[in-house]
């Protein structure tokens, strides 16, 4: 009996063993199949993440071309936004450029069911979230603007906005404006897509330094061209001007040289005439080129006291109608008018310019107006011709180095008006035309009255 007893142990025994040995092989058989699931899961999980971000990665190169799309900076934002849709969804977006003081932002580009920044909106920086975002260059994540913590939110939450991320556009350590999304429920950006719009912030800021950069060597370029062709103009012009008075004052001196004996008085005092007028006439030429280069040099030289404005100009007048007698000069200069504090031989430069310019310019047969009043501190001198006119798109060129009304067939260096208008501003005053095609021009001429 105790034989069959330890058999019949041993037997429960191994069954018990062999039990546990196949429980253990089911649940290690278990344990690799939920491995190897987890596994698979993961594998999904990092193919799909991977494929996000190849596709992040795909529009994030969209958005950058879209920068990089126009030499036009409005444009080029115009077509970043659109493109930043399908890289990172949001119900309103807008750019925005800080002017030069950095007080105020301007939006450049916006995009949204309702703009809430539509392009040319301009914003105060100081107080509001800008002022963190700009001033301070850090990204600010709103995830919900009913607390209000700035005062535009309440404008901003009753256009349905709950949540919105502001990234400043950094240059170094210097921010030049914002990029703003917004969307209509509240913590809704991940802080992964925090980043991104920080990053794209970065992307906008280096387009709009490139386009700056090459707006303004664009500018300088063709400023450089505006300037290179007017130098040409004026050294034909020049050439031009020289020639005739210097061909008259040749031919004279040498017909005198050759013909002394033979000729008349009254003929040699004729030739002789040429020769002073001619002369004179190139002096001044000469004079306003010199002139001209000591303005653009800051060396000019002004000997100020205290001028008798009407008898300068009766006396520019008086002089302007000796030689000529095919336009009529008119003069209203009131008696007791105030003097002026300035240097009286530049004021009579810059009157002669202005009569002698109206002269040019009128019809013949027509008439120069000069009249002269105080107004309010300041005395005013106008000068009226009866010429074309000037059109308004050619008002301010004319008063510029060698510039003039384009068109004009009258002779001149185009210095005349570039040296009026800098004499009047070295007194403290101003000079400007009044003009409509047809109808004449009218200068305007203000001086302060008194001491400067």
């Amino acid at each position: 009996v105790p034989i069959r007893y330890d058999a019949l142990v041993l037997r429960v025994v191994v069954a018990l063993a062999l039990a546990a040995v196949v429980g253990r092989l089911v649940d290690m058989e278990r344990n690799q199949a939920h491995d190897a699931e987890e596994r698979a899961d993961e594998a999904e999980r990092l193919r799909d993440e991977l494929g996000r971000r190849v596709d992040l990665l795909e529009a994030t190169s969209r958005a950058a071309r879209a920068l990089g799309s126009s030499l036009d900076l409005d444009d080029a934002f115009a077509a970043f936004v659109r493109e930043l849709r399908s890289l990172l969804p949001f119900d309103r977006a807008a750019i925005l450029l800080a002017d030069g003081s950095g007080a105020r932002v301007m939006a450049t580009a916006g995009l949204g069911a309702q703009q809430y920044l539509e392009p040319g909106t301009s914003i105060a920086v100081p107080g509001s979230i800008l002022e963190d975002v700009i001033e301070r260059g850090r990204t600010v994540y709103r995830e919900d603007i009913a607390e209000q913590r700035y005062p535009e939110e309440a404008g901003l939450a009753a256009l349905g906005i709950r949540s919105r991320v502001l990234a400043p556009l950094q240059l170094g350590s210097r921010s030049i404006g914002a990029l703003a999304l917004s969307r209509s429920e509240a913590g809704s950006f991940r802080q992964e897509e925090v980043g991104l719009v920080t990053l794209l912030a970065r992307l906008v800021a280096t387009a709009v330094q490139n386009l700056r950069t090459y707006e303004a060597e664009r500018a300088t370029v063709e400023e450089l061209r505006r300037l290179s062709s007017l130098r040409a103009d004026f050294v034909s012009l020049v050439s031009h001007e020289l020639r005739s008075p210097m061909a008259a004052v040749i031919g004279s001196a040498r017909t005198l040289q050759a013909r002394w004996r033979e000729l008349r008085p009254e003929q040699r005092e004729a030739f002789l005439a040429v020769i002073a007028d001619e002369t004179t006439r190139l002096s001044a030429l000469v004079g306003d080129v010199l002139d001209t280069s000591r303005i653009e040099a800051g060396t000019f030289a002004y000997r100020f006291g205290e001028v008798d404005l009407t008898d300068v100009l009766r006396d520019s007048v008086a002089a302007a109608e000796i030689g000529q007698d095919e336009v009529r000069l008119t003069t209203d200069l009131p008696i007791g008018l105030p003097s002026v504090r300035g240097d009286a031989e530049r004021l009579r430069q810059l009157v002669d310019n202005l009569i002698s310019n109206a002269i040019k310019y009128s019809d013949s047969g027509g008439e120069v107006q000069v009249v002269a009043r105080a107004d309010d501190g300041q005395l005013v001198v106008r000068v009226r011709d009866s010429g074309p006119g000037i059109k308004p798109e050619h008002q301010q060129q004319i008063f510029e180095k060698f510039g003039r009304a384009a068109g004009s067939a009258k002779p001149g260096t185009g210095l005349g008006l570039f040296l009026a208008r800098s004499f009047a501003e070295a007194h403290g005053g101003s000079l400007h035309v009044e003009s409509q095609p047809g109808e004449g021009a009218v200068f305007l001429l203000k001086l302060p009255v008194g001491e400067r």
